[in-house]
């Protein structure tokens, strides 16, 4: 029978609490790729090995999948002496991977500013610190909120994947709720619902912030 009143009067509380560890992975790990994404971006339009170091790193991460780089690290810095749990591995396999993808965002926006803005900076005598922080980077916020909301929500996703390393997020509880009751419909539909429930979120707060943005420019 689907739908299931009773069933799903005791499924719902279980999966909120996996919901929980879900929005804290997501939150963490976007607020971690805001920062680390930065210094990574600024570091490719440098030249020498520093660029080289940045873009290998940014290639690496983008083109493995985020389930093996997660097993890596779990598995593999245990087995070196380093063991990490489930939650933390998966934070920061998924900093990892995300923050090469932030990066490239951030590179995108740098990229779009006018070049004339860089000479004019320099015109003025401002040194390079000065003329980041309060010409080009303020420029720049404005152009990655709408592909910065986007990886908002691909991180939501993603964090689905650290039920693979044992992480009771909604997905695993949602696991263990089908073996035990084999009632997947009701599991599965209630996950999307909730899925959807916090990417729709994150969509209204990025619309909000470009809004606010662009109101203030």
């Amino acid at each position: 029978m689907l739908f299931d009143p009773n069933f799903i009067a005791r499924l719902i509380p279980a999966l909120l609490e996996g919901a929980e560890v879900t929005v804290e992975l997501a939150v963490l790990t976007f607020l971690i790729c805001l920062v680390w994404g930065l210094p990574v971006a600024l570091m490719q339009a440098m030249r020498g090995p520093v660029a080289w170091i940045a873009g290998s790193y940014v290639q690496i991460v983008r083109n493995t999948p985020l389930l093996i780089q997660m097993y890596l690290i779990y598995f593999g810095l245990s087995m070196v002496g380093v063991p990490l749990s489930g939650f933390a591995s998966g934070l920061l396999a998924l900093c990892l991977q995300n923050g090469g993808y932030v990066a490239e965002i951030y590179r995108g926006g740098l990229q779009a500013v006018s070049a004339r803005q860089y000479e004019a900076g320099r015109a003025l005598g401002m040194r390079p610190w000065t003329l980041y922080t309060s010409v080009i980077l303020p420029q720049m916020v404005a152009r990655v909120i709408p592909p910065l909301t986007n990886q908002a929500i691909s991180i939501t996703k993603d964090t689905s994947q650290v039920a693979a390393i044992a992480v009771m997020d909604v997905m695993k509880i949602s696991q263990v709720w089908v073996e035990s009751s084999a009632n997947t419909y009701d599991v599965f539909l209630g996950v999307a619902l909730i899925y959807l429930t916090l990417t729709t979120i994150v969509s209204l707060v990025g619309r909000f912030a470009e809004q606010r943005l662009a109101f203030a420019a």
